[in-house]
């Protein structure tokens, strides 16, 4: 009988086709049910379909541990498609999976999941209602933090604006790897025109919009969206660069949050954060290197602009160079002076 590991990589091709003709249905379903905007959508597929291509090309990387008992993989809610690729992982170490789904986790992915046991031999990928309590180890996914920010003193402020608003704003604010804390060391005063601007001028829409940047909220984030800014705007240490707020759409009766963004002196409060926000600390470069290195050592990826990259930060992103138009978002304001 052909092993689990041999028969994942000669179904490869056939569910890379199968992804690919299922394409809209994916997407219909990120819309449908997590209200994510077109662009994003395409970012979720494309970045599955990548990992899955690379992992094909690369081969097993798991066969050291040999062939053991299975494992159960964990499809979390706001992390959709990740669990895909993370259960072909582990099917090309020749290991069965059994696959579970947090409630309200995307359909489409138990629906590519049945795609890929159609392809296999029986048994090498399940679908375990009850994750609880089967004795096999959970292996992911893991869940995500959030990220930290750098901005570097010679780093340009409408690069840093721009990117800040991708990384604080995406999926209004409920992607678990958004930055809610950016240390920015030098002045600030224009890097506080350009963020306001992206803050105030981000389109919300529905998720069928092609325009939009960003759509709707669940009620539980609206909720803690107010506590959060409640509890910043209280703090006599805080300025309130941008107050955030709960917006009607005509398109749905799901609540949208305007942003809001928040300024502080080193070190930042210990306050909750939750949807579209975030707070500038103004610091000094030890100040702000100290922070996102304790919070990377705290499981936390960093993302720094301008400068040169930080030493010993691991799967750091550096972002350099000027805002490019054709590589912005739908729904951000194109550049212009402030």
């Amino acid at each position: 009988m052909i092993g689990i590991r041999a028969a994942a990589r000669r179904a490869f091709p056939a569910f890379a086709e199968r992804i690919a003709l299922r394409a809209d249905e994916i997407s219909a379903a990120l819309a449908d049910e997590h209200h994510l905007v077109a662009w994003d959508r395409e970012q979720l597929i494309g970045a599955m379909q990548s990992r899955l291509a690379a992992m094909a090309a690369a081969g097993p990387h798991r066969a050291d541990r040999g062939p053991t008992a299975g494992v159960r993989i964990v499809e979390r809610r706001n992390q959709p498609l990740e669990a895909v690729d993370l259960a072909w992982s582990w099917l090309l170490a020749d290991r069965p999976v059994r696959f579970f789904a947090e409630p309200g986790a995307c359909s489409a992915t138990a629906m590519l999941m049945a795609d890929i046991a159609a392809l296999l031999p029986p048994g090498a990928l399940s679908h375990d209602p009850d994750v609880d309590t089967d004795p096999w180890p959970v292996v992911g996914v893991e869940q995500a933090v959030a990220r930290v920010a750098w901005v570097d003193e010679t780093a340009d402020r409408e690069l840093a604006a721009y990117s800040l608003a991708r990384t604080c704003l995406r999926r209004a604010g409920m992607d678990p790897r958004a930055v809610r804390i950016a240390c920015v060391a030098g002045p600030t005063d224009l890097l506080r025109r350009h963020l306001h601007r992206l803050w105030v001028g981000a389109q919300l829409g529905s998720a069928s919009d092609p325009d939009s940047f960003a759509g709707p909220v669940d009620e539980a984030t609206r909720v803690a969206f107010e506590a959060a800014q409640a509890a910043w705007s209280a703090d006599p240490r805080v300025e309130v660069w941008c107050a955030g707020g709960v917006l009607e759409h005509a398109a749905t009766a799901r609540p949208f949050l305007a942003p809001a963004a928040f300024a502080v002196d080193w070190p930042p409060p210990e306050l909750p954060m939750a949807g579209p926000m975030c707070c500038i600390v103004r610091c000094t470069a030890a100040q702000g290197e100290a922070t996102v290195r304790a919070a990377h050592a705290a499981g936390a990826a960093v993302v720094q602009t301008g400068g040169r990259p930080l030493a010993g930060v691991g799967g750091l992103k550096h972002i350099r160079g000027a805002v490019l138009i054709e590589r912005l978002p739908p729904g951000l304001p194109e550049p212009r002076p402030v």
